[in-house]
């Protein structure tokens, strides 16, 4: 095997995924002249027994808005998963999250259900 064919191979139960990865996400405004609108929100990330849990804190006017993420799976270095958003009149919107591990830093896209693109972000592991 040639290494431009090796992936990143990170069994479930790896304490690298664990703690607190603070991050930065990039949407665009509705018009294409709008520029970018940056937020920041923080993935917590624990892996025990094989599977992974956590949750993502969305800052908020006045506390975060927390997420449970759902359905999560790291295969190598890449760890798919849910969260499901709760707003002020009970409607739930569901994203999907596509993210790609690399030592301290996360790459990855946050797809709102039903939404032909999503919203790129990149995450720092503190500590």
């Amino acid at each position: 095997m040639n290494s431009h064919n090796r992936r990143l191979r990170l069994p479930a139960s790896a304490p690298g995924i664990d703690g607190q990865w603070n991050a930065e996400l990039s949407a665009r405004g509705k018009k294409a002249a709008a520029p970018a609108q940056t937020s920041t929100f923080t993935l917590n990330l624990k892996t025990q027994d094989g599977q992974v849990t956590g949750s993502v804190a969305v800052a908020g006017k006045k506390t975060p808005h927390q997420q449970s993420i759902q359905n999560a799976k790291l295969d190598g270095n890449q760890l798919p998963f849910k969260t499901v958003q709760t707003g002020k009149k009970k409607a739930s919107v569901t994203f999907s999250w596509q993210v790609t591990v690399d030592g301290d830093q996360m790459t990855g896209t946050r797809t709102h259900e039903g939404a032909r693109r999503g919203v790129t972000f990149q995450a720092r592991k503190s500590g």
